[in-house]
C-alpha cells in the first residue's frame, strides 16, 4: 500500500502533464497567429507614423505613435511573463485578445483624433504581447524537452516574419488609407474560439500574488524604457531609487515574486548577462544600413527596403530551423556557430564597406542569422536553469533584458554616429566621412560580439544540456 502511493501520484502528475501538453500544442498555433497580427503592426506604424501625424496636423508629436507603444511593450514583456506563474494562461490570454480587438476598433473609428490613435496603439501593443508571453511560458512549462526548442525557434522566426510583413503592409495600406491598418489585428477574433477551447486553465495553488513587488518592478522597468525614448537625469535618479526599493523588497519581504534564490541562481543570471551582451546592438542593425544606402551608395529607400526584406527573410528561415538544429547540435555548438557568424558579419561589413551594397546585404544576412540563432538556445537553457513554476518570471526577465539591452545599444549607437571623431578615419584606411563612421561602428559591433563569445565560453556550463 505504501509503495503504491508515490507511484499513483507520479502517474497522476504524468497524466496531467500529458493533458496540458496536448492542449498546449493545439493552442500555440492560434497564439502565434494573434501575436503575429499584433507584432507586425509595430513595424507598420513605425513606417507610417509621420504620415499619420502630418494628416492630423500633429507632425511634431508623430513620433509618440512609435515611442510610447514601445515603452508599453518594454514593461508588459516583463509583467505578463511574471503573471503567467500565478494566473491561468487561459484567463490572461482571453484578456489579451480582447484588448487587442478593442484597441483595433478604437483606432479605426477614432482615426480622426491623434490622441485616440495613440491610446489605441498602446492598447493594441499591450494586448498582442500577452499572446507572445503566454506562448513562451506555455512552451517552456508544458512541452517535452525535444519540443521546446522547436517552438521557441518558431516563435523567433515569426517575430522576424511579422517585421517583414509589417513593413510591406504599412507601405501598401498607406497607399489608400492608413486607418485600415488598425483592422488587421482585429482578425484575431477568429482565433479566440480555439484559444478558449485549448489553452490550459491552470493557476498557482496556495501562492499569493506579490502585487507590491510586481508594481515596484514594473515602475522600475517603465523608467528604463522611458529613459531611452526621452533621456533625462531625473529618470536615472528614479531608476536608481526604484532599484534600491526593489532590492530591499526582495530582501525583507516574506514572499517576493522574485525570491532570493531566483536572483542568486548563478546559471540563470549568467544567461541574463549573455542575453544583455548578445542583443546590445540588435536595434542598430537596420538604421546603419539606411545610412550606408543613403550616404555611401546613394540608393533609393525602396531598394534599401528590398535588401532589408531579404535580411528579414533569412532571419525567419534561421528561426524556423533553429529548434531542429539545437536538438541535433546542442546549445553550446549552436551558440558557438552563432557567435562566429556575428563576428564575421560585423567585421566583414567593416572591411568591405565600400565594395558593394549587395555584398553588405549578404554580410547582414550572416550576422542577422547569428542574432536569430542566439535566441532559442538562451531561452531553452533558461527553462532548465529555473524550476518549472518560475519559468514565467524567467521569460519576463529575459524579455525585459533583451529590450533594455537593445535600447541602450541604440542610444550608444546614436551617440557614436553623431560623434565627429568616428568619421575622421578608420581601421585599414577605408575612407572618411560616412564610410569611416559606419566602418568604425561595425568594428565596435564586432568587438561587442567578440565579448559576448568570450562570456559564453566562460559561462558555457550554464547553457550546456542538463537534467532538472
Amino acid at each position: 500500500m505504501t509503495d503504491s502511493t508515490p507511484q499513483t501520484a507520479t502517474a497522476e502528475a504524468d497524466a496531467l502533464f500529458e493533458e496540458n501538453r496536448q492542449k498546449t500544442k493545439k493552442a500555440l498555433p492560434s497564439l502565434l497567429i494573434v501575436f503575429t497580427l499584433g507584432t507586425l503592426m509595430i513595424q507598420a506604424f513605425n513606417l507610417v507614423f509621420q504620415n499619420i501625424g502630418d494628416s492630423l496636423h500633429m507632425s511634431s508629436s508623430a513620433s509618440l505613435i512609435s515611442t510610447l507603444p514601445g515603452i508599453v511593450l518594454g514593461v508588459v514583456c516583463m509583467l505578463y511573463g511574471t503573471l503567467c506563474d500565478f494566473i491561468s494562461p487561459k484567463r490572461i490570454t482571453i484578456a489579451g485578445v480582447t484588448a487587442l480587438i478593442l484597441g483595433s476598433l478604437l483606432g479605426f473609428f477614432g482615426a480622426s483624433n491623434f490622441w485616440v490613435i495613440l491610446i489605441a496603439r498602446m492598447i493594441q501593443v499591450a494586448g498582442a504581447q500577452v499572446e507572445g508571453s503566454v506562448f513562451l511560458v506555455m512552451a517552456m512549462k508544458y512541452l517535452r524537452d525535444n519540443e521546446k526548442a522547436i517552438y521557441l525557434g518558431l516563435f523567433n522566426a515569426v517575430y522576424y516574419l511579422a517585421a517583414a510583413i509589417g513593413v510591406f503592409a504599412g507601405g501598401f495600406i498607406t497607399s489608400f488609407d492608413w486607418k485600415y491598418l488598425f483592422l488587421v489585428p482585429a482578425l484575431s477574433i477568429f482565433c479566440l474560439p480555439f484559444i478558449i477551447k485549448n489553452t490550459p486553465d491552470i493557476s498557482a495553488k496556495g501562492e499569493k500574488m506579490d502585487y507590491i513587488g510586481i508594481a515596484i518592478f514594473a515602475v522600475f522597468a517603465a523608467l528604463i524604457a522611458i529613459y531611452f525614448s526621452f533621456p533625462s537625469v531625473w529618470y536615472i535618479v528614479g531608476i536608481v531609487v526604484f532599484a534600491a526599493i526593489f532590492a530591499c523588497w526582495v530582501i525583507f519581504s516574506s514572499h517576493p515574486f522574485l525570491s532570493k534564490s531566483f536572483i542568486t541562481n548563478g546559471k540563470f543570471m549568467s544567461i541574463v548577462l549573455l542575453q544583455f551582451v548578445y542583443y546590445f546592438f540588435n536595434f542598430a542593425c537596420v538604421p546603419i544600413y539606411n545610412i550606408i544606402g543613403d550616404k555611401i551608395y546613394h540608393m533609393p529607400l525602396t531598394t534599401i527596403s528590398l535588401c532589408l526584406t531579404i535580411v528579414y527573410v533569412v532571419a525567419t528561415i534561421v528561426g524556423m530551423f533553429s529548434g531542429p538544429v539545437i536538438n541535433k547540435l546542442g546549445r553550446t555548438t549552436t551558440l558557438t556557430i552563432a557567435s562566429i557568424m556575428l563576428i564575421v558579419g560585423f567585421a566583414g561589413s567593416a572591411i568591405f564597406i565600400k565594395t558593394s551594397f549587395w555584398l553588405l546585404t549578404a554580410l547582414a544576412c550572416i550576422f542577422i542569422a547569428g542574432i536569430t540563432a542566439v535566441y532559442t538556445p538562451l531561452y531553452d537553457a533558461a527553462s532548465y536553469a529555473l524550476p518549472v513554476d518560475e519559468n514565467g518570471r524567467g521569460v519576463g526577465i529575459l524579455d525585459l533584458v533583451m529590450n533594455t539591452s537593445a535600447s541602450i545599444g541604440m542610444a550608444v549607437y546614436s551617440a557614436l554616429m553623431a560623434n565627429p571623431a568616428l568619421s575622421k578615419g578608420s581601421l585599414f584606411h577605408v575612407g572618411t566621412g560616412a564610410v569611416a563612421a559606419t566602418s568604425n561602428m561595425f568594428w565596435i559591433m564586432a568587438a561587442a560580439a567578440l565579448l559576448a563569445f568570450i562570456l559564453f565560453l566562460v559561462f558555457r556550463k550554464s547553457v550546456a544540456p542538463q537534467k532538472k
